[in-house]
C-alpha cells in the first residue's frame, strides 16, 4: 500500500521537492552574498510575498490531487476492488502526503532561520530594511514553527476541496484565496489577542525598548491612570482640547509632557513583547493545525460519500 500510495503521488513530491530544492539553493546564495557584504540587500517586497505563499502553495499542490485527480480519472476503483477499504486507501494517501509536506516546510523553516538572521544583521549594518524583530508580523511568519502549520492548513484545504470538487485545478484555484483569507483572518483578529498584550506607558510617547523590540499593536492618548480607552471610545480618540491648546506653546519633549499631565491624559503603547513570541507561535500554529484536522475529516466524508 505504501509502495502504490508512492507511485501515485511521486509526479507531485517530486514536483514539490524540486521547487524547495531551487527556493533553498537562492535562500542559501543570497544569504551568504548578505553576509559577506552588508551593503546588498535582499528582504524586498517581493520576498516578502514569495515566502508568505510559499506554504498555502506547497500545501495545495501536495493536497489539491490527492484524491481529486484519482477522481478525474478514475484510478480510485482500481485500489478499491483489491478488497482494500476505501477509508484505508485514503488514510495511506492522507500519510504520504501530510508527512511529505511537513518535512518539507520543517527544512525550509530551518534555513529560513538562518536565513532571515543573516539578511536583519546586514540590514541593521545598512541601516535600513527587514528589521530582525521576530515577533513582528513581517518576519512572524516565516520563522519559528507557524510555518508547519500553514502548511498542512494548506494540504488538508487542498484534500477537502479535492474531495468535494473532484477537481484538482479547481481545488487547487479556490485554495488559494480561502487560504489567504485565513492566514489573514488569523494574523489580524486572532494573534494579538492569543497571549494578553503588554502596556507601556509614558507623557511624552516615547517609546521603550521593550516596545521597540515589540509588536506594537495601538497606541494614543487616554486618560491617566488607564492603559486602554474608556469604553466607548477607540486609540484614535482626540484628547481634550486643554491639551491642544498648551501645546501650541509647547517646544520641547518636557513640554509636551507638562501638557498631557495638565490635561490628565497620557501615552500608551500596547503591543506583544518579544518574550511572547514562542507563546504565539505555539498558539497560531495550534489553531492551523487543528483546522487541518477538522478539514482531513471533511476529506474523509466526502471521499465515503463517493459511489465509485
Amino acid at each position: 500500500m505504501t509502495w502504490v500510495a508512492w507511485r501515485v503521488q511521486r509526479p507531485q513530491i517530486l514536483a514539490a521537492l524540486g521547487a524547495v530544492a531551487m527556493l533553498a539553493v537562492w535562500l542559501t546564495a543570497t544569504g551568504l552574498v548578505t553576509g559577506h557584504s552588508p551593503a546588498w540587500k535582499y528582504w524586498t517586497d517581493g520576498d516578502v510575498g514569495l515566502l508568505y505563499a510559499l506554504p498555502g502553495l506547497l500545501g495545495l499542490a501536495l493536497g489539491a490531487p490527492l484524491v481529486a485527480g484519482e477522481a478525474g480519472h478514475r484510478t480510485q476503483r482500481l485500489a478499491w476492488t483489491q478488497s482494500i477499504p476505501r477509508t484505508r486507501w485514503l488514510a495511506f494517501k492522507l500519510l504520504m502526503g501530510g508527512l511529505v509536506a511537513a518535512g518539507l516546510s520543517a527544512a525550509l523553516t530551518a534555513l529560513l532561520e538562518w536565513w532571515t538572521k543573516v539578511v536583519s544583521i546586514a540590514a541593521s549594518t545598512n541601516s535600513g530594511g527587514f528589521s530582525g524583530v521576530r515577533i513582528q508580523p513581517a518576519a512572524f511568519d516565516v520563522t519559528g514553527i507557524v510555518a508547519v502549520g500553514y502548511t498542512l492548513f494548506a494540504f488538508a484545504l487542498g484534500t477537502a476541496l479535492g474531495g468535494v470538487i473532484r477537481r484538482p485545478g479547481w481545488a487547487f484555484a479556490l485554495g488559494i484565496p480561502v487560504f489567504a483569507a485565513g492566514r489573514l483572518l488569523v494574523e489580524d483578529w486572532w494573534r494579538p489577542h492569543l497571549v494578553g498584550p503588554a502596556s507601556y506607558a509614558s507623557l511624552t510617547g516615547i517609546p521603550s525598548k521593550a516596545v521597540w523590540n515589540g509588536w506594537l499593536l495601538n497606541s494614543g492618548l487616554v486618560p491617566a491612570g488607564r492603559t486602554s480607552p474608556v469604553p466607548g471610545q477607540t486609540w484614535q480618540a482626540s484628547p481634550p482640547a486643554s491639551y491642544y491648546t498648551c501645546t501650541n506653546h509647547a517646544r520641547s519633549m518636557a513640554a509636551d509632557a507638562h501638557c498631557a499631565a495638565l490635561a490628565h491624559v497620557h501615552y500608551v503603547m500596547q503591543f506583544q513583547p518579544a518574550s511572547h513570541y514562542w507563546a504565539l507561535q505555539g498558539a497560531e500554529t495550534a489553531i492551523f493545525a487543528g483546522i487541518a484536522v477538522l478539514l482531513l475529516g471533511v476529506t474523509v466524508i466526502a471521499v465515503r460519500k463517493w459511489s465509485s
